[in-house]
């Protein structure tokens, strides 16, 4: 019987390890956005169903994960759109009252 150790991809980690730290604190910084999970908030009040959770770097110290949580729909859709492009350097910024990545 085959080990799963011999056949998973153990360089991708299953669980987005890194200091947790709110979307207000990276506004308009440039971050590397390295992986992202979209699952159902468990938040019933929420106006989108949705939870985001984004593991990215700072690039002035790359070794160093974080994470976010939002339940924005547009950050949602542009990472939906361009997953093929991740890992990729961004910044996000708060136009009205919802967030893109620029």
């Amino acid at each position: 019987m085959q080990k799963f150790s011999e056949f998973a991809d153990t360089s991708i980690s299953p669980v987005m390890d890194g200091k947790k730290v709110s979307l207000d604190e990276i506004l308009e910084k440039e971050i590397n956005v390295l992986r992202y999970r979209i699952k159902k908030t468990k938040y019933s009040e929420a106006k989108n169903p949705d939870c985001l959770t984004v593991q990215f770097s700072y690039p002035e110290n790359e070794e160093a994960h974080f994470v976010f949580f939002s339940g924005s729909s547009v950050l949602m859709q542009q990472l939906e759109k361009y997953k093929d492009k991740l890992p990729f350097s961004a910044i996000i910024k708060k136009v009205g009252k919802y967030f893109t990545f620029s």
